[in-house]
């Protein structure tokens, strides 16, 4: 069952001892989302927490690890923020699946898996979802809030570079920074900043592109082998994806990156020529029109292989 902003927040006004949920390998929407919609409820005199997610680094980890539960909490209410699937939830989170409650999020491929969803795709950011539920259940922006919600709204984004910003991402941003922010900071902290590791990954990245249809789909391999030798974590590895729809000409941008568990993340970035979404589809994933990825179980070959095929196939589609 679908519900609006107005009926979503109703449900959270009745629920209590409620429990949120992330996306594996959380970025910062997700994380953006959780905290400040925990944070929230908590204004409201209400109990909630945030699973634990395993996948979390240092950079988002200050947004959610202060909301992590007791052992001995018990969840009546469930809710995901910016997930868009089940696949995506972290190993932790799969015994909920089938009880979620309330299920928040801005990914056009969600299945409507909850009980009731607020599924916005016209939202740039989870977080501007969030956003409208929080005030339509009465809740004070409050600094640590409003930059919460201002990491997830930029980060999805790119800093509000990307075509899925709006008039409303931007009165989001607004909203945020009146309610004391140091948005410049943050900025700085999210996009400008880089540890010597990224800098060696995109070096990397930039030297092995391959391109194919006389430049227009351009493919970066991140292997777990080079990925080691620099010592770059997951926090280097964020948005390095969009790297390859950077260069003049390409259309499509796909990036694969080897994990250290033998599975294989597959990114596809597009200009509006193309639709990254119906890319990732025919693998078996999803997301956005310009930004979707996909998840493989063989080698980084054979996943370059299968999504190349389909990027090709969809190129030739839309040309």
């Amino acid at each position: 069952m679908t519900v609006d902003v107005a009926g979503a927040a109703a449900e959270l006004l009745a629920a209590n001892s409620i429990l949120i949920l992330t996306h594996r390998r959380p970025d910062g929407d997700t994380t953006g989302c959780a905290g400040a919609l925990c944070r929230g409820l908590r204004q409201l005199g209400k109990r909630a927490y945030i699973l634990e997610n395993p996948d979390i680094t240092k950079r988002y980890a200050t947004l959610i690890t202060p909301c992590y539960p007791p052992e001995d909490f018990n969840p009546q209410y469930i809710v995901t923020t910016d997930i868009a699937e089940y696949k995506l939830f972290s190993d932790n989170a799969v015994q909920y699946e089938g009880k979620i409650d309330l299920v928040i999020d801005h990914h056009r491929s969600n299945p409507l898996f909850g009980k009731k969803n607020l599924v916005r795709t016209d939202a740039g950011g989870c977080a501007e979802v969030i956003y409208d539920v929080l005030m339509a259940m009465g809740v004070k922006l409050t600094n640590e809030i409003a930059e919460c919600i201002y990491v997830g709204v930029s980060t999805d984004t790119g800093c509000f570079k990307y075509s899925n910003t709006t008039a409303h991402t931007h009165a989001v941003a607004a909203a945020c920074l009146s309610a004391g922010i140091d948005g410049g900071e943050i900025n700085r902290a999210l996009f400008e900043t880089k540890s010597r590791p990224r800098f060696e990954m995109e070096r990397i990245v930039f030297d092995t592109m391959e391109f194919y249809e006389d430049g227009a789909i351009a493919l970066a391999l991140l292997r777990r082998a080079d990925i080691d030798k620099t010592g770059a974590d997951m926090d280097d590895l964020d948005s390095i994806a969009s790297l390859t729809r950077q260069i003049e000409g390409v259309q499509i941008g796909l990036t694969l990156t080897e994990n250290a568990d033998g599975t294989v993340k597959a990114s596809a970035r597009t200009t509006k020529e193309m639709d990254a979404s119906a890319i990732c589809k025919k693998v078996g994933g999803g997301g956005h029109i310009r930004a979707a990825g996909a998840s493989f179980d063989c080698s980084l070959d054979e996943a370059k292989n299968q999504l190349l095929a389909a990027a090709t196939e969809q190129y030739h589609a839309n040309k």
